[in-house]
């Protein structure tokens, strides 16, 4: 009977006691790590480079490419149905006014739709440099090394402030109205006294143009 005892209850209680302080230990410095890398990710990707002020500015860096576009074409727009208007001996007619509004309107529709799209290129940024953070949040949950996501940050928060808006020249925007013009312009007024017979006709004198003479 003389064969060696195992351990104490109290041995095994003060191991596994041990054991469980340990891993305690162990997953708060992992914890750390983690909320350490996190805040600098945060940061990175925060107001501090990605504030209103930076999607403000490539928005208006689209703008400020296409608008001045938008203005020439309407200018040159403008200049076409006045010469071929002059041409045909209507400057001074209400079907030259008619005209003119509808340029007016096509302008307010083209600028309305080049704001939007600049609203919507501005959104899609966002969008992407949201998926950078979130890309950046992936690789330190996997690595569980801060330094390491810290450094991948850094590289995709300094490309992202590179970007630029992917603009070019604009299609002829006042193409229905402006171009042929010259060769159209019968139809043009033909419409235009169209108009102004069914207004008459209607007996409602609003919104009728009259041509002087």
């Amino acid at each position: 009977m003389g064969g060696k005892s195992g351990p104490s209850n109290n041995q095994m209680v003060q191991f596994e006691m041990q054991q469980a302080q340990e891993a305690k230990d162990k997953e708060n410095k992992r914890q750390a790590r983690l909320d350490q890398g996190k805040g600098v990710i945060d940061d990175l990707f925060g107001n501090r480079n990605f504030g209103d002020d930076f999607y403000d500015k490539y928005r208006n860096a689209e703008l400020d490419y296409t608008m001045p576009q938008l203005t020439e074409q309407f200018t040159e727009a403008k200049r076409g149905a006045e010469n071929d208007l002059a041409r045909a001996g209507l400057l001074r007619s209400g079907a030259a006014g008619w005209v003119q509004g509808k340029l007016t309107n096509q302008m307010g529709v083209n600028e309305a739709g080049i704001r939007a799209k600049a609203d919507t290129d501005t959104s899609e940024l966002r969008k992407s440099i949201a998926a950078q953070q979130q890309q950046a949040y992936n690789q330190l949950y996997q690595t569980e090394d801060p330094t390491v996501a810290a450094n991948t940050a850094s590289s995709s928060v300094a490309n992202a402030q590179l970007t630029q808006p992917n603009v070019g020249a604009l299609d002829a925007m006042f193409k229905p109205i402006a171009i042929g013009l010259g060769s159209a312009i019968a139809p043009v007024v033909g419409q235009y006294e169209t108009n102004r017979a069914l207004n008459s006709s209607s007996g409602r004198g609003q919104g009728s143009l009259t041509t002087s003479s």
